[in-house]
């Protein structure tokens, strides 16, 4: 068992979006922590091979799931079958910190 403090992780990048791993590699779950700085996003994309669900841990912005937007805001849970294309952009002046769950 291992805990972690969030606000260790919290280390954004002026140039793209980072994805901060919480896993072991090998582990059959990947869990990962995803920092948007302002402006910053994931473009829309699908995943054929797990299911994923994210955390809203901090911040807000705009979710799009197979083409359509949704606002996105701190305590939402997304549920994302394998298959259903998504992607998020943090349209906020804050940071967004979303945790993500994959299941394979």
């Amino acid at each position: 068992m291992e805990k972690i403090n969030v606000n260790s992780l919290l280390d954004f990048s002026n140039e793209k979006s980072v994805r901060k791993a919480l896993t072991h590699e090998g582990s059959k779950l990947d869990t990962g922590l995803l920092l948007y700085a302002p402006g910053q996003n994931t473009p829309e994309h699908t995943h054929k091979d797990m299911d994923e669900v994210f955390y809203v841990v901090e911040g807000e912005g705009i979710l799009t799931i197979n083409g359509k937007e949704f606002i996105l805001k701190e305590k939402d849970i997304i549920l994302s079958p394998r298959g259903e294309g998504h992607g998020f952009f943090n349209t906020s002046t804050g940071n967004l910190v979303v945790l993500q769950v994959k299941i394979f």
